[in-house]
């Protein structure tokens, strides 16, 4: 498992946090440091899904600098893209918050849908998905609304509905912030009611800024603990805190960030984001977390995600010790009640039907989602060493996360 960066690799990545922090602060491009080409910085835009804030960097860099005319010419059409894509999903979107409004169903959309508007372009920060929180009563309808705006039900679990549209509308409809077996479900479980409603809308809701960072930090604490986060959550803390840190209760969020064991974790990113992205702020080193979180690529490594999955499954709760690889390498393959439960709800009324359930996440996985590379899989599992287990635990005590 790679732990660190070359050096070769820390100048390529010091030079791009450079190009984002210019176009996050509307400042003057760079010019490429020595030995560092602007195909490999657009490898390293791709990997992070930062390809729009890549484009304008390289638009704005071309007028005091040589750029090849094929990258520009690619820089130029590829944003042209990512505006066309936000162009068409803020349409989708807000005429479905419309739909809510009109059919008196009560939501709260989160996430990117408010975080793209924090960026000096909405376009800059790009998304998979939007996420919404509704009152499971209205389940039914949601689902009739779906269908007539020309979306198609692909699945749910205990928390969430997916449904999508073509070419490129996904959306996850969530009946709770966070699942049941979360040590902080209780303080996002009544978040609809207490939200309000937002202006312009009659249905459709917003958090207060002091819950919506929390949220946020929640979520990117569950990535950085499973397999990682990118430069793009770093972003998104930077370009949120830059524009709201006058306006949010400090003593309220001390409490409960306390309260929620990620005091020293929202420090620690925010350190991080005014270290690379200040403007005129120039990176020369960076520190082991700093470098986790550059090798995360954009939501986390697969291979880091798989060996913590499998390092947590390995624990026995009630005795405390752990199995050996090869029953957890067996127990990755068919998982206990208690998770196959979280994706198909008939475990926990009828247990007998775990085998059953093996079969129905094997099938999808395989005939549906077709996301399996066994040869992948079978060393994520297995070739990951006792060396890489402390790495990752040191990387998580590093921002406050207990590890037993």
């Amino acid at each position: 498992m790679k732990k660190h960066l070359s050096e070769a690799e820390k100048i390529k990545y010091s030079y791009f946090l450079s190009l984002v922090s210019s176009v996050l602060n509307g400042t003057e491009a760079p010019l490429p440091h020595e030995n560092c080409s602007l195909e490999s910085i657009k490898r390293i835009a791709d990997e992070t899904r930062m390809d729009a804030i890549f484009d304008e960097a390289i638009i704005m860099l071309s007028k005091k600098f040589s750029v090849s005319a094929e990258l520009l010419s690619y820089a130029k059409k590829d944003l042209n893209h990512w505006i066309y894509i936000d162009t068409a999903m803020k349409y989708e979107i807000e005429n479905l918050l419309k739909c809510f409004d009109k059919e008196q169903i009560y939501n709260l959309p989160m996430k990117g849908y408010f975080l793209k508007n924090d960026y000096p372009n909405p376009f800059d920060r790009s998304i998979a998905d939007y996420d919404v929180l509704f009152e499971i009563k209205d389940i039914e309808k949601v689902k009739d609304l779906f269908n007539k705006n020309g979306y198609k039900f692909l699945k749910n679990d205990s928390q969430q509905y997916h449904f999508t549209k073509q070419p490129f509308m996904y959306i996850e409809m969530h009946c709770s912030l966070l699942k049941k077996n979360n040590k902080n479900y209780a303080f996002f479980e009544n978040q609809l009611e207490k939200a309000k409603v937002r202006d312009g809308y009659s249905y459709s809701k917003e958090m207060t800024l002091e819950d919506y960072y929390i949220y946020m930090l929640l979520h990117s604490a569950k990535h950085f603990s499973q397999g990682g986060i990118g430069i793009r959550m770093i972003a998104d803390e930077y370009v949120f805190y830059k524009k709201y840190s006058d306006q949010l209760n400090q003593k309220y969020l001390s409490e409960r960030f306390e309260k929620l064991g990620i005091t020293l974790f929202e420090k620690k990113l925010r350190d991080i984001s005014l270290k690379w992205f200040s403007k005129g702020s120039e990176v020369k080193d960076f520190d082991d977390v700093e470098e986790y979180i550059l090798l995360s690529m954009t939501l986390g490594r697969l291979d880091v995600a798989v060996m913590s999955e499998m390092e947590r499954r390995r624990v026995n709760t009630k005795t405390g010790r752990k199995k050996s690889r090869f029953a957890n390498f067996i127990s990755s393959l068919f998982p206990n009640k208690t998770y196959m439960a979280n994706k198909y709800p008939f475990v926990e009324k009828m247990p007998i039907l775990l085998p059953y359930s093996w079969a129905c996440m094997w099938c999808r996985r395989i005939f549906i989602d077709r996301n399996i590379n066994i040869k992948k899989g079978f060393n994520n599992r297995t070739s990951y060493t006792d060396d890489d287990v402390s790495y990752f635990n040191y990387i998580q005590t590093e921002v406050g996360f207990d590890v037993k």
